[in-house]
């Protein structure tokens, strides 16, 4: 609790900055309901895979069929895993240093972790959950979360107006050696001599 009071305080004496606004519209819309549909889809399968109902998916005119279905599952599965420890590994790595439209003089930009890799590696994350849910699932209501996908990239390059504002050359410099959503290839020149 002590140190809850603390951050508290020192982060009243620090000046904030909004430097744009605020994402909103049906973009922003699509991608808070699209995460939520994702969330919301995958605590379903669970419950109806221990209360045995499942069968209400995979008994649909919804479902999707490939030649070795269990196959196509366990890749989906190794997607999801995939996806939730780039998720946890992105907010561990930015820890208090996350994009904020309001941030601290003191804020720092985050060049380590999966920000090595990519420069929005929590939405990516996203991604490749939504993906991963699909392919698990084999059902099209699984695809619903992907009306999230143009709303993150609409937010990711708001956020990378606020992040050029913010650290101005050292941001754009990050974007020339860093890929947005995926890893950039390392060029010929770019090797140390």
């Amino acid at each position: 609790m002590y140190n809850f009071e603390k951050f508290r305080k020192v982060k009243k004496k620090l000046k904030h900055q909004a430097e744009v606004e605020h994402p909103k519209g049906l973009l922003f819309v699509l991608a808070a309901l699209g995460t939520f549909a994702f969330f919301i889809e995958s605590a379903s399968y669970i419950i109806l895979v221990f209360t045995s109902f499942h069968k209400v998916l995979t008994n649909s005119w919804l479902q999707l069929r490939f030649p070795s279905d269990s196959l196509v599952q366990a890749v989906g599965l190794l997607l999801t895993a995939f996806g939730y420890f780039l998720f946890i590994w992105s907010v561990l790595s930015r820890g208090r240093y996350a994009t904020s439209w309001e941030m601290p003089e003191n804020h720092k930009l985050v060049t380590w972790g999966p920000y090595r890799y990519v420069r929005h590696p929590a939405y990516l994350a996203y991604f490749i959950l939504f993906a991963g849910l699909i392919l698990t699932l084999l059902n099209l209501i699984a695809m619903i979360p992907l009306i999230a996908v143009p709303g993150y990239i609409k937010i990711a390059s708001i956020e990378e107006e606020l992040l050029i504002k913010r650290f101005g050359n050292e941001y754009q410099q990050y974007q020339q050696t860093t890929g947005k959503f995926f890893p950039k290839r390392k060029s010929s020149n770019s090797k140390i001599k």
